[in-house]
């Protein structure tokens, strides 16, 4: 009983700093926090970050995890809703991230984006971690839009797997100048130009 009770606390601190690792790295950035700003996060004792990570790269890495994990689930539920047309849940997978986005005030962005663009040219292990989860999630959206006309979105030049690509690289730029602006406005264009009109408010 006593092991069993450790497992659970050993899981649950663990499981604690990656999802206090997550709300640091995306109002600031990963080279920025420090192990212990993690730990005075959770309140785990100072020095024990190693009891459950060799490095903070393999913590970086179960972050980004964790992230793509619930960003995953999100986009299945949503793009797979077979109570919704095709194009209204790709609709509903950008307005669930605006939606996310505008509860952070428009200044935190897509931890995904952020590790990218800060590491993933600097470190191999973490740039196929995250070309991975980028694939897995444009896999997601390119099977939404096996059902959609192509046309309707100004897209059919392109194939389904060439469109998805698209999206999630327009998207990701909008939401870098979401995070320079401090607003949907860049959000909002995004699903225009798709002739999506958001029912989020600015």
């Amino acid at each position: 009983m006593a092991s069993t009770r450790n497992d659970d606390k050993y899981s649950g601190n663990k499981e604690s700093l990656i999802a206090a690792g997550e709300a640091l790295i995306r109002k600031a950035s990963y080279s920025q926090i420090g192990i212990n700003d993690v730990l005075r996060e959770t309140g785990i004792p100072k020095g024990s970050f190693y009891h459950y990570f060799d490095s903070k790269l393999e913590f970086g890495i179960a972050v980004s995890e964790f992230y793509h994990q619930k960003q995953m689930e999100t986009a299945r539920k949503t793009l797979k809703n077979q109570h919704l047309a095709p194009i209204n849940r790709l609709q509903g997978f950008f307005e669930s991230a605006l939606q996310d986005m505008k509860t952070k005030q428009f200044t935190q962005g897509c931890l995904m984006c952020n590790l990218t663009t800060e590491l993933a040219d600097e470190n191999n292990e973490l740039k196929n971690v995250l070309n991975r989860q980028w694939q897995e999630l444009s896999n997601e959206i390119a099977d939404c839009l096996k059902a959609i006309e192509l046309k309707s979105l100004n897209l059919e030049h392109l194939s389904r797997t060439e469109a998805a690509d698209w999206l999630l690289n327009s998207w990701s730029g909008a939401l870098t100048r979401m995070k320079s602006s401090g607003s949907a406005q860049p959000l909002h264009l995004f699903l225009k130009s798709l002739h999506l009109q958001s029912t989020i408010n600015h």
